[in-house]
């Protein structure tokens, strides 16, 4: 892939791009997501091209990658990582959905304890029907965070951005 030249400039809420906007089709979401709960892996980044809405992993580990500089003169932006609070927060408010009482209790029980992503994970993954529940909440919880990324990036448009999200879920 090769990023496009876009000329920068930045504004009190972030960067913004002289090039056109992207269309949410143009971004594949999954990938966005998926970058988004791995951005902070040790020596690798995960880029977006703003003016084709590529993906794009790249670190010294990767054969031919540019580095970083040479990503952001050409344009690139960097994937944002998940945010543990936010994710935190998920979690809090998927237990909230649950209508089973004791598996509520016992879920906030085990996000109050040390490691508490782990062992929601663990505990989740002990019961088919919470565990289906948490990844199809979890996957548009992703999706949510993916596009308010990207429209605070001035990446897409707001009203294209609101058109995407459900209904209560709505960028405010």
């Amino acid at each position: 892939m090769s990023f496009g030249v876009l000329k920068l400039w930045r504004q009190a809420r972030g960067v913004r791009y002289s090039a056109a906007m992207l269309s949410l089709k143009d971004i594949d979401l999954d990938m966005l997501t998926s970058a988004m709960e791995s951005a902070d892996s040790w020596d690798l980044q995960w880029w977006l091209d703003p003016a084709t809405g590529q993906i794009e992993l790249r670190g010294a580990a990767v054969d031919g990658g540019l580095s970083p500089e040479e990503l952001e003169e050409r344009g690139a932006v960097q994937v944002a990582a998940a945010d543990s609070h936010r994710g935190y927060r998920d979690m809090e408010d998927f237990i909230a959905t649950l209508e089973d009482e004791h598996a509520r209790a016992t879920l906030l029980r085990v996000i109050e304890r040390d490691r508490p992503f782990r062992r929601f994970k663990d505990a989740v993954r002990g019961d088919a029907e919470i565990g289906r529940a948490w990844s199809d909440f979890h996957d548009q919880r992703m999706r949510h965070h993916a596009i308010t990324w990207l429209l605070a990036e001035g990446l897409i448009d707001e009203q294209e951005a609101r058109g995407a999200l459900p209904q209560d879920q709505r960028i405010r």
